[in-house]
Formats: C-alpha cells, structure tokens, sequence
C-alpha cells in the first residue's frame, strides 16, 4: 500500500488564551516625599521622583500566543476583536480536521488487517503451483515411456522374427503396455484438468481480492493527500496569526469589552 503513506502529524495550535505569566502592568505611581519639618533646616534634604501617573485606557496587557517576543503596536479594539474571531474559526477547522483524522487511521488500520491476510492466504497458491509442478513432471515422464514405447515397436516391426511364438509373446506384451499407457493418459488427462479448475477459481477469487484493496488504498491514499493538504493549509494560517494577533498585545479590559459585546 503506498501509505505506505501513512499516518499524518497531528496538528496542534499553539493558542495561549490570557496568559498570567505574560501579564504587564504599568507601575503605580509613587506618593511625593514628605515635605521636610519647618523646624529642621532643609539643605541636604531630597525628593523621591515622582512617577508619571499611568495615563487613561492602559492597563493590563496580555497576549493571545505564546508572547515569547511580543512585539508591535498594542492591538485595538477592533484588532483584538477580528484576531478573537480568528482564532475561533482556526479552532474550530482544527476540530474538524482532527475529527476526519480518526476515520482515516482506522481505516488504514482496516486496510493493514487486508493486507496481512492475504499475505496468509497465498500459501494455498503456492501450494497449487507446486502441485501443477508435480502433474507437469508425471506428463512429462509419460511421454518419455510413450516415446520409449513407440520405438521399441517400429523395431520390433522392422525386424522379422524367425519364431512365432516369441513374436507373438512380444506383440501381447506391447499391447498391454499401450492398455496401461492409455489408461495412465487418460488419468493424467483428468487430474490436469480438475487441477486447472481448482486453480483457475482460487487464483481468480484471490485476484479479486488484491483488485479490490488496490482500489481502497488507492482511494485512502488521495483521501489522506488531501487531509494532509488541509492540515499543511491550517498551519499556514495558524502561522499567519501567530504574526498578527498572537505575538501581539491587547488590553485585557478591551477583551473583556470585546467578549461582552462591545
């Protein structure tokens, strides 16, 4: 079977929904130092800087891949909410790529199972070409006593015999043999021809047999091309998004407005 094709990679996205240890936050600001005590001179005293409190809208960030390098602008609303529904619909075609998959492989486990038994069930083949060998070796072996025969009478014939006792002793003793020729013909004649027989049907049953699973694993095999043509596709796509949504991040309020509706 050319699958030998095979079994396909199973393909797994490598989605991270919001991922805790991806989270960034901005730095709250810092309270202003003290003001120093009116009653303690002030000359080597000095301020903590001030951080710049975090400006309205930012928060929380995260990602929808890996975020290994996370990188590029943060994703708007708008953004995250095409990258979301992306993400569903490549959820979704991997379900059902993956769910096809398990047909297949049984299938191609089913086809295993043909293949062994008829690797078993030529055995009995073998055995009738050998018995065919067997049948081919006595036809042959009679004819070589035919042909044997058949000079011993021509002499026999050519030469005068001066007594006519021995010759006709000689002539009875041809003509049982040519009895017993016709006889081992004639046998020879029916086991040739029942043999074919018995041949003839076993062969073509089995025949039958390996034309019919050629056509299946022919058939598995486009099946599985195109199984692992999609697969190959999906992954394409799964890399695609992977550059503009899952290394990419977003506001994690922006995704709770964008799940909720907004």
């Amino acid at each position: 079977m050319k699958a030998h094709h095979l079994l396909l990679v199973g393909l797994c996205l490598a989605f991270a929904s919001q991922a805790p240890s991806q989270a960034q936050t901005q730095p709250a600001p810092a309270k202003p130092a003290a003001k120093p005590a009116a009653t303690k001179p002030a000359t080597t005293a000095t301020t903590a800087p001030v951080t710049p409190a975090a400006k309205p809208g930012d928060g929380k960030t995260l990602t929808l891949g890996p975020g290994k390098n996370p990188g590029g602008p943060i994703l708007t609303r708008d953004e995250l909410r095409v990258c979301l529904k992306e993400e569903e619909r490549l959820r979704a075609r991997l379900a059902e790529l993956e769910a096809g998959r398990s047909p297949l492989d049984r299938e191609k486990e089913a086809l295993s199972a043909e293949q062994a038994a008829l690797r078993t069930d030529r055995a009995p083949l073998e055995d009738l070409k050998k018995k065919a060998d067997e049948v081919s070796g006595r036809i042959r072996d009679y004819g070589v006593r035919v042909e044997a025969w058949n000079k011993a009478v021509a002499d026999f014939n050519a030469t005068p015999r001066a007594n006519a006792a021995v010759a006709e002793r000689q002539r009875s003793e041809f003509n049982r043999q040519r009895e017993e020729l016709a006889k081992l013909q004639a046998e020879l004649e029916a086991e040739k021809v029942r043999h074919a027989a018995e041949s003839e049907a076993m062969v073509q049953t089995y025949n039958q047999r390996v034309a019919t699973l050629d056509a299946r694993v022919v058939d598995w095999n486009q099946r599985n091309n195109v199984a692992n043509d999609a697969n190959k596709a999906l992954e394409g796509e799964r890399q695609a998004w992977l550059a503009s949504c899952g290394e990419r991040r977003y506001r994690e309020e922006d995704e709770q407005a964008v799940r909720a509706g907004k």
